[in-house]
């Protein structure tokens, strides 16, 4: 259980990890305009984020008790199998080179793809010192470079990395579109970053319906937490077509599709796959 002093929105963030990807419909969207200004749409998160007690600032303060309950709410069964299918989605994209998870957490989709593919160069980045150190506790046998950070300055080189991938981090960034345009710098070119993310204009009856039977397969505790995490991801995640403004006014503007997917047969995630084209 949590120590006194906990937030309470830090059990919330347990939902971000749970889930499996499979398609549930698909819309895309092709950029093909002027690169607009940046920040169009970033500087209106943090307002966002202290009208709703939330912001990165609470990850970055996080108690080590909390990166401790999320680490174990996240090994029930249906996150473990979310992972996989996440792991194999990536693998299946990159047969050698450096990926890097951003928001990390604990560690586990990094342990995952490296069990699928031992000859990738493992990276993980996260703002939480606390959830650094469980994400090196659970890789302690396997060879990654995780590092304490936040999305928008990394101290990575230009051009560096094969693959980027996010999982339920995007909408807490405070300035995402400058995290977007960090992702654009490290990558390399002709290369992709794949985030999967929550949307606020979900369909309510199927999330309703699709959250009912999964709570089946949870124990007590979790059927507790479980909705309340869900619920408190979609009051503070962007809407569909606030994700494509945001996009269209990075570097990524080239080349981005958006497709909702379901994570944990729950209809309310989207997977954003970002390109970088130059020219």
């Amino acid at each position: 259980m949590p120590c006194e002093g906990c937030p309470t929105f830090m059990i919330a963030a347990t939902y971000d990890a749970g889930s499996w990807c499979k398609t549930w419909a698909s819309v895309e969207y092709e950029g093909h305009e002027t690169r607009p200004r940046m920040r169009s749409i970033c500087n209106r998160l943090p307002q966002k984020a202290r009208r709703l007690g939330i912001s990165e600032t609470h990850f970055l303060n996080m108690p080590h008790c909390a990166a401790w309950l999320y680490d174990w709410f996240m090994r029930m069964k249906p996150t473990a199998t979310q992972t996989q299918d996440v792991a194999q989605d990536m693998v299946s994209r990159i047969g050698c080179g450096r990926l890097l998870d951003i928001g990390t957490g604990h560690g586990r989709l990094l342990f995952e793809i490296h069990r699928l593919n031992p000859t990738l160069e493992l990276f993980g980045l996260d703002i939480s010192p606390a959830m650094i150190a469980v994400a090196k506790k659970n890789l302690k046998d396997i060879s990654s470079d995780l590092r304490q950070g936040r999305s928008e300055h990394t101290d990575y080189p230009d051009d560096f990395f094969d693959l980027v991938t996010c999982t339920g981090s995007l909408y807490l960034w405070d300035y995402p579109e400058e995290g977007l345009e960090e992702i654009f710098r490290i990558l390399k070119p002709g290369r992709s970053a794949y985030l999967f993310e929550v949307y606020k204009d979900v369909d309510p009856d199927a999330f309703q319906s699709a959250l009912r039977a999964h709570l089946r397969e949870l124990d007590p505790i979790r059927r507790l937490l479980g909705p309340y995490a869900l619920r408190k991801a979609l009051r503070i995640a962007y809407r569909m077509d606030e994700y494509v403004a945001m996009i269209k006014s990075t570097s990524f503007v080239y080349s981005f599709t958006i497709e909702k997917i379901q994570l944990a047969s729950v209809p309310m995630w989207l997977r954003i796959v970002l390109t970088k084209t130059l020219g």
